[in-house]
């Protein structure tokens, strides 16, 4: 789907497609890492890439593993990117990955739906990752403990869409409002002020790869 993506968006301003290989995915798509590979130098945006440790069967985990370390050392020596990364229930691997692979480079990590423990979250931010929110993510006991950790400089915002549409948000602004509202009661900051510097943190990390 890349190829027509790409055709489609290539005259907007506002939606940047990205390239992308999902964990959940990743055993039976396995024999499209040549195919990423070709096309990594084609975007600045990868997602979404990593480890979802949900499934227990050992060889798909294995598949995972291969898949997301194939994926990194494409992006490894291509152009600088923006990289959007699942880490769930294996953040410590996918942590671990990320740093072997792209430590050093001009790369920008950003940590999709972050759910692991305090320990890793702290090591994250020591690489100088950066940290996407949903709506859904603010209802979770976690939230208020992840956002006083991680740098406000660090703070962006995503929709998931529409995996996270449920009664409080039906379509992708009215989650955003949500994520926003969530913000500036943990940041003590208004409405306008948090939005704005959400969208600052998101202009910085696009000029840092252009």
């Amino acid at each position: 789907m890349w190829k027509p993506n790409q055709k489609l968006f290539s005259g907007c301003q506002n939606i940047r497609p990205a390239l992308g290989l999902h964990p959940e995915l990743a055993s039976q798509r396995a024999h499209e890492t040549s195919l990423f590979d070709s096309l990594c130098n084609e975007t600045k945006y990868i997602g979404e890439i990593g480890l979802d440790g949900v499934s227990r069967d050992p060889q798909v985990r294995l598949k995972q593993r291969q898949v997301f370390n194939s994926v990194l050392k494409s992006i490894k020596n291509s152009s600088p990117k923006i990289i959007t990364i699942h880490s769930r229930r294996a953040a410590t691997e996918t942590i671990d990955a990320l740093e072997n692979h792209l430590h050093g480079t001009p790369h920008r990590v950003i940590l999709h739906w972050y759910s692991g423990t305090k320990a890793e979250l702290m090591r994250a931010i020591n690489l100088g990752f950066h940290f996407s929110i949903n709506h859904a993510m603010a209802r979770g006991k976690a939230f208020e403990a992840l956002i006083e950790a991680v740098p406000v400089s660090s703070l962006l915002t995503e929709t998931d869409a529409p995996f996270t549409f449920d009664a409080f948000a039906t379509n992708r602004r009215q989650s955003l409002i949500l994520t926003i509202d969530a913000l500036s009661k943990v940041l003590g900051k208004d409405h306008e002020e948090c939005k704005r510097t959400i969208w600052g943190n998101f202009s910085r990390i696009v000029k840092s790869i252009s």
